[in-house]
């Protein structure tokens, strides 16, 4: 981790460099700091709430590290034919530390989803909201709620089937120019496919990058949504209804297509630099790859942005509803010692 910051910073990525120090590396320890202050320092229960849920919500930028190293990895997968005489295959394996990482961060997020969960059974917000509440939306009028879950699906599915990046190569020796485009199916599919498989030997931990890279990208984001449908459909009239969208929020906290895109800008930066440290002066011309967003990538920051306002206030209507019952029986009152 140090000497990859060094690295970086060293070669020009500033950026990438200040992204993985902030995020990857002060970040997960300065959580676990939080997570034991907002528990044992006496606070509101409002105030505890509202943190427990910002670590929640937070906690996943931890794993841009994670997303580098498979931009990377799909950025120098080559097949390159060298001066029409010699074929070669560029290709990165991963190591068991980014899968250890990746455990670490998955660790820490059941820890705050527990600490959250011990909080809520305390103070006694599991329900007893009033029925004016229940039968309301956090919006004032139904259609807006539709539009924006709608709106967020489509700019999802409009994102991941549009070109999200692009490498251009050139054979060394000659002036052959491969371009590869992917969307975001397409960039996890090749970390899979036949060149980065045949002879790798750390197949079980790229099919593992594999399918976190899925299950982060397309499979919690598609349920967090199917959850907010059932939910929008119930209009919030009963406990279970309330139930489906705490999940949908628990789950919409390790969907990583906003982190996804910090990675690829962080790595986009100075990518240049970066292969031209990777392959050193005598095989400068060897290595030759640039790189480029597409336009999926500022569609799926619109997405990012329309979805996570969406689900903030989703999960706001509930936390703000069940403070409020909890506020009846203990108006301006301090919680002291947790235990």
């Amino acid at each position: 981790f140090i000497r990859t910051v060094k690295d970086s910073w060293n070669n020009g990525a500033k950026l990438l460099a200040c992204v993985i120090v902030l995020l990857s590396g002060v970040w997960p320890y300065a959580k676990n700091i939080l997570v034991l202050i907002v528990w044992y320092l006496p606070m509101t229960v409002e105030r505890r709430t509202s943190a427990l849920l910002w670590l929640s919500w937070l906690s996943k930028y931890t794993l841009v590290d994670v997303f580098a190293v498979i931009v990377v990895f799909v950025s120098v997968q080559l097949q390159l034919n060298i001066g029409g005489v010699v074929e070669a295959v560029v290709r990165a394996e991963p190591r068991f530390g980014i899968i250890c990482f990746f455990l670490a961060t998955v660790w820490e997020f059941f820890q705050i989803e527990l600490v959250k969960a011990m909080h809520e059974r305390k103070v006694g917000l599991a329900g007893q909201v009033s029925q004016d509440e229940k039968n309301r939306l956090s919006f004032s009028q139904l259609w807006i709620s539709v539009l924006a879950i709608l709106t967020a699906i489509g700019l999802y599915a409009w994102g991941i089937t549009s070109e999200l990046v692009y490498f251009t190569s050139v054979d060394g020796g000659s002036e052959g120019v491969c371009v590869k485009s992917y969307n975001l199916v397409q960039l996890g599919n090749s970390l899979i496919n036949d060149i980065s498989m045949t002879g790798n030997s750390a197949a079980g931990q790229t099919w593992f990058l594999y399918l976190v890279y899925v299950v982060l990208n397309l499979m919690l984001p598609i349920l967090t949504h199917l959850m907010q449908i059932i939910y929008i459909a119930g209009h919030f009239r009963s406990k279970r209804m309330e139930s489906v969208i705490q999940y949908a929020s628990a789950i919409w906290c390790f969907a990583c297509i906003e982190v996804l895109l910090i990675a690829m800008f962080g790595v986009n930066s100075k990518f240049g630099q970066f292969i031209h440290n990777v392959s050193g002066i005598e095989d400068e011309n060897f290595l030759d790859i640039s790189m480029g967003l597409g336009n999926g990538v500022y569609i799926l920051i619109a997405y990012s942005v329309v979805a996570c306002g969406f689900q903030f206030s989703l999960a706001e209507k509930i936390h703000s509803s069940t403070q409020s019952s909890s506020k009846g029986a203990s108006a301006g009152e301090e919680e002291s010692d947790p235990m």
